[in-house]
């Protein structure tokens, strides 16, 4: 990531479509840290959109193309040029 205390996903679960639930804390796997929740089928990602193992989603959570214009403002779509 260009900005690695930013994470830029696609918020649709991988398994079936669903849409993953930011939670701060709820015992993800060992670190504590929480991460994002599928209530559909209780998949879970961690803050990089990565898929626990064991849960039903097949894959990550896709990054778009995207790029940061400025500290409070990010192009999803493009990663260069302009927009």
């Amino acid at each position: 990531s260009t900005r690695p205390e930013i994470g830029v996903f696609v918020g649709i679960c991988t398994h079936l479509g669903c849409s993953p639930k930011y939670v701060e804390t709820a015992n993800f796997e060992s670190t504590q840290q929480g991460g994002f929740f599928c209530p559909c089928h209780g998949s879970k990602f961690d803050f990089a959109g990565r898929v626990g193992r064991g849960y039903p989603a097949p894959d990550n959570l896709p990054v778009p193309p995207h790029r940061f214009v400025s500290d409070t403002v990010v192009v999803i779509g493009d990663e260069g040029g302009t927009a």
